[in-house]
């Protein structure tokens, strides 16, 4: 099917003003107006993808086939160097990942076609009818790509251009969480707002978000224990149970009444409901968690302490361990590298399997060298406490082994943290 509604991008936080004075019924509440508000380029992350590609028009995809670029012939008259990079996301609604495409700033003689894949995790609280693309210009503003097509057998959305830039898939609808804090133990709260995104009607579909009306709003709900404290507001905070005896996943999520229309259920109008939903984990008072090859591991034991200038935190569960040796004391970002650098963590991983296990570490040794080289990775610490205090953080890292004498084995680990401190 073909989405030729408007949808809309990048988001600003409207203050909702409190009037003091009583005002008649037959008086409306005027509406902020909606300013599109430009934001600086994703950051590179990740590898790119390139070919050279000419007259006869050729394709280009990333090596997991979710995105993929059909350049048909006479699109480009010399051969041309076409590029897929990964880029942080700078939309609030967007889902997935985000893309910078180039040779940008050229326009191509017939439309290239750009195919993105979305996933169940896409669509967790939402619905295709709300999936869309959408591309940010050189100034900084995302708009939205008019016609959307969508093949919900494949789970593709694609559209036909003449230009190239960054690139996303957005909802309709989407939570916002300031405080990115979604996994809770007892008694901890997560704040989150719901925002809707629309055009500015600029005829260039430039993208502006605001949050939904306190009108529209249906309440709050959890599929699973806790509660929230604001059930009627666009904003409300989820609060974890009193106890939480092993690990649970839930649903929260806000229902939308009133802004969906029932003839056209892809286009925001007058009636229907929408649920929109974010997971939440929640853990015991201390853990540690981490996945590899998709399959989740949960220590039964834990550890962490500081030793000299180094950190070690250490899990241990009935398919292997992980270690972390961060090079600091204190809150903040650490670079996969050498444990003895400052500001650098490294990571330890085993993975057991019958009478074998498996070692693979952030270090690894190309043949024939002896200078170590790193995987990419990255270890955030948000809170460190003293002793008897919590270390709270998570992580990703690619770690390796040798598969044999002259090549390398790697797995991508990926986890958090709760942990208290032992000296």
């Amino acid at each position: 099917m073909t989405k030729s509604c408007k949808l809309a991008g990048w988001a600003i936080l409207f203050a909702l003003s409190v009037i003091s004075c009583k005002k008649s019924s037959s008086e409306a509440e005027p509406e902020p107006e909606k300013k599109p508000v430009p934001v600086a380029h994703g950051t590179l992350e990740g590898t790119p993808v390139s070919k050279s590609i000419g007259p006869a028009g050729g394709t280009l995809q990333t090596p997991d086939g979710n995105i993929t670029l059909d350049i048909p012939a006479g699109a480009v008259t010399t051969a041309t160097n076409f590029t897929i990079q990964p880029v942080t996301k700078t939309l609030p609604s967007a889902t997935g990942k985000a893309y910078r495409l180039t040779p940008e700033n050229v326009q191509f003689n017939k439309d290239v076609k750009i195919t993105l894949k979305y996933t169940k995790e896409d669509l967790a609280g939402t619905s295709t009818n709300d999936l869309y693309l959408a591309f940010q210009d050189a100034q900084g503003y995302w708009h939205r790509a008019l016609e959307t097509d969508i093949d919900t057998v494949a789970r593709k959305l694609y559209v036909q251009t003449r230009h190239f830039s960054d690139w996303a898939i957005e909802r309709i609808f989407y939570i916002d969480i300031p405080v990115d804090n979604t996994i809770l133990s007892t008694n901890e709260t997560c704040e989150m707002f719901v925002y809707m995104s629309d055009t500015k009607g600029d005829g260039k579909d430039t993208v502006v978000h605001s949050l939904v009306p306190v009108k529209n709003i249906d309440g709050w709900y959890v599929n699973g224990p806790g509660k929230f404290s604001a059930p009627k507001s666009n904003s409300g905070k989820y609060i974890a149970p009193a106890s939480i005896p092993d690990f649970i996943d839930v649903a929260v999520g806000v229902r939308i009444k009133n802004l969906v229309s029932q003839r056209n259920p892809d286009r925001p109008g007058d009636g229907g409901i929408v649920l929109v939903q974010v997971p939440v984990r929640l853990v015991p008072d201390e853990y540690f968690t981490w996945k590899v090859d998709g399959t989740e591991n949960v220590a039964l034991a834990t550890d962490a302490a500081l030793l000299g200038t180094n950190t070690n935190i250490m899990g241990t569960g009935l398919q292997g361990g992980i270690s972390l040796f961060v090079n600091g004391a204190k809150t903040g970002t650490y670079d996969l590298g050498s444990a003895v650098e400052p500001d650098k963590f490294n990571a330890q991983v085993s993975i057991s399997g019958g009478t074998t296990g498996v070692v693979y570490l952030g270090t690894y040794y190309n043949c024939g060298e002896g200078t170590p080289r790193y995987g990419k990775g990255r270890l955030r610490i948000l809170i460190y406490g003293q002793v008897g205090g919590i270390i709270l953080g998570d992580f990703t890292a690619t770690v390796y082994t040798r598969a044999s004498e002259c090549q390398n084995k790697s797995k991508t680990v990926t986890g958090s943290f709760k942990i208290r401190r032992k000296a």
